[in-house]
Parts: structure tokens; sequence; C-alpha cells
């Protein structure tokens, strides 16, 4: 049976959509991996969410509200554990800096064309974001903080 060229461009089509959608979610479940693993190296007293609850950014709509939360209480979780170690440096924002500008830069990308322009920038900020938490999971590392020695009063 003949099929037109069309069919063929198509299912082209579909097959590049599809593995663009599937690519994205990949991505997107590796950068929420890397989040709630920093949160499951906060004690519990020093966390203000649960890793798991970074996973809600995974449904539709709900997600436009709850990534900001995310990235607010993934900062206040990092702040008062590196404050309890006495790692705080009074400049550090624990990605929240990064993270709000990733949203800020996607708004725009969704109420103003051209999209183009802005949306490299908020991925280019996204992935920075994904590198502070990933160095955050590092200096939360068992084992990679040592305490200070305690002053004997010599």
């Amino acid at each position: 049976m003949y099929r037109s060229r069309h069919f063929y461009s198509d299912l082209l089509t579909l097959g590049a959509i599809a593995f663009v959608i599937v690519f994205a979610l990949v991505l997107t479940m590796a950068f929420l991996s890397a989040v709630a693993r920093v949160l499951r190296r906060v004690p519990s007293e020093h966390r203000r969410m649960e890793p798991g609850q970074v996973w809600l950014n995974l449904i539709p709509v709900f997600n436009i509200v709850w990534v900001t939360v995310t990235v607010e209480r993934v900062a206040e979780s990092l702040r008062a554990e590196f404050a309890a170690r006495g790692m705080h440096g009074p400049d550090e924002t624990y990605g929240r800096r990064t993270g709000l500008r990733v949203l800020v830069l996607l708004a725009i990308s969704g109420l103003f064309y051209p999209a183009i322009i802005t949306l490299p920038l908020a991925f280019a900020n996204a992935l920075m974001y994904w590198s502070q938490m990933n160095r955050y999971a590092e200096r939360l590392k068992p084992g990679a903080y040592a305490p200070p020695p305690t002053d004997e009063g010599w």
C-alpha cells in the first residue's frame, strides 16, 4: 500500500516530539533527585521540607507554585544546617538567588515573546542551580565535615 510523504514526515515529527518529552522528563527527574539528595543529607531537625516532597514538582499546574516553595525551603534547610555546623557564610544564599532567577526567567519566557531569548538563560541558570545543589550535597556528605577543635581555655 502506498503511503504519502506527509505520513512519514508526520511520523518523524511525532517521534521527535516524543523524544524531547521523554528527554525533558528524564532530565527533570535527575534534577529533582539531586535536590532530594541534598535534603536527605540535612538532619531532620534542620529540614524545612522532607526529601519526598521534592517530587511534588512533577504534578502539572501544582508545580507552578510548589517549585517556588521548594527553592525557598531547600535554601532555608541548607542555611539552618550550615549555621548549626558553624559553616554559614554571611553572603551565602544556598541556591535561593539562582533558583528564583530561574523561575523569573521562565515566567518571563511564558509571558513575553520571543521566549528564545530567555529560555536559554533560564536553562543555564537551572544548570548553575543543579551544580550548586551537587556541591552542597558533597559538603554535607557523611564524613566530609570535621567540627572545629574545642577551646580548652589555655
